[in-house]
């Protein structure tokens, strides 16, 4: 497998080779920087094609496909060369790309802060950004790993390196399914309340669904002007009607993912990851007094300490999340307390958000997140450190109640 493929856009060129050399120190890939001038060449051609696209005739921005993730810093404005460019921030960047190319995954750095940790848990809801870190965050081996995480390594990061995989996967799907149901097509169900794939339309809603669950993909990526996960402007409009069918998808993908992954799964309502299912369920685990056990649940692919036959209830296909994820009420149905089972057995730890690990519950902190659904408290390590920085836990004042 050849390595994969990255360009880092930046007005700062050193900084933006150091991320690449460091980033090199643990892995394989092949990373382009551009120089001052050619970012501003590659960012002007991006507005180049928006700009006559939006007369009706869609044009791809030339240079783009050739990469499988794009790095762009938020902040541009040293790039005085390029005026156009120069205005432009990380996120209009991110924005402009999903619509006028096939790059993959796009990751935008410090647009909320250098190396923060967002309590609210919602803060990147409406970026455009796949996936949003700080520049002391962006060459953290946690980032670009699946397991073995050490120190400070949030739990909503993905392994960034599976993610072109994914993606490209997912898109595919779309796009053979692009004219169906997208609530159907993932598996969930609005109308029957009773159903253990239920999803309550306040969640539904934030994807722009119409009532009753008939919007399609197309429709979804279509009507996305005002969306509040992927919000497309007004004026861009005509580009989105005159899009080809596969970068529709591409478009569509972007939304439902973002929606899967800052909407539904952190909220552990209907759909849950295998950390946060095992602390409501400890049972599910063949061994849940053994530490060992707990921690090889810190992990995004599968682990191999649960009972036989919870991987029945997976939920969907497997890449539309970039970790496990399983039907919360098929488990909670197909899986009650054994009379034999003893909770006193059972560590008292919590899962923290912060360090993707389990921890004793006495050296955890709890805070209520801002997330939908009935049970928002989360767990935090606290007081950890990355790039030799201690990480900023915002706002403090939920740390306090």
């Amino acid at each position: 497998m050849s390595d994969i493929k990255i360009l880092v856009l930046d007005d700062e060129y050193d900084r933006a080779c150091g991320w690449r050399d460091e980033i090199l120190t643990f892995m394989h890939a092949d990373i382009t920087v551009l120089p001052k001038k050619e970012v501003s060449d590659f960012i002007t051609e991006l507005h180049r094609s928006r700009l006559a696209s939006r007369n009706g005739a869609y044009e791809y921005a030339k240079g783009y496909d050739q990469f499988d993730l794009l790095i762009v810093d938020y902040d541009l404005l040293g790039l005085d060369e390029e005026a156009s460019a120069a205005w432009s921030t990380g996120a209009e960047i991110a924005y402009t790309a999903r619509l006028m190319s096939r790059v993959g995954p796009i990751v935008v750095v410090n647009q909320y802060g250098t190396c923060n940790f967002d309590l609210t848990m919602k803060r990147t809801l409406s970026s455009y950004a796949d996936y949003d870190v700080g520049s002391l965050q962006i060459t953290s081996p946690g980032f670009w790993a699946s397991s073995d995480f050490d120190g400070f390594r949030p739990w909503h990061w993905p392994n960034i390196v599976g993610e072109v995989g994914r993606i490209k996967t997912f898109r595919e799907f779309i796009f053979d399914k692009l004219d169906l149901p997208v609530i159907q097509s993932l598996g969930f169900e609005l109308a029957d309340a009773e159903s253990p794939r239920y999803l309550t339309y306040d969640i539904a809603g934030l994807l722009g669904v119409k009532s009753g669950g008939t919007s399609t993909f197309r429709e979804i990526a279509i009507n996305s002007v005002g969306l509040s996960v992927f919000n497309i402007l007004d004026k861009d409009r005509p580009i989105v009607q005159c899009m080809p069918d596969e970068q529709l998808a591409n478009v569509a993908c972007a939304i439902v993912s973002h929606w899967l992954e800052r909407v539904v799964l952190p909220g552990q309502q209907c759909v849950a990851d295998m950390p946060h299912l095992a602390s409501r369920y400890p049972w599910l685990l063949s061994a849940p007094q053994r530490p060992e056990s707990w921690s090889a649940l810190s992990t995004l692919n599968s682990a191999d300490v649960l009972i036989e036959n919870v991987s029945n209830h997976i939920a969907g296909e497997a890449f539309f999340y970039s970790r496990p994820a399983y039907w919360i009420q098929e488990i909670d149905q197909a899986f009650p307390v054994p009379e034999d089972f003893d909770i006193s057995q059972v560590p008292d730890h919590v899962f923290c958000e912060d360090s993707s690990k389990f921890h004793p519950r006495s050296d955890s902190s709890s805070y209520p997140s801002d997330l939908i659904g009935f049970d928002n408290e989360r767990w935090v390590v606290g007081e950890l450190q990355c790039g030799g920085k201690d990480v900023s836990y915002e706002p403090q004042a939920y740390l306090l109640m």
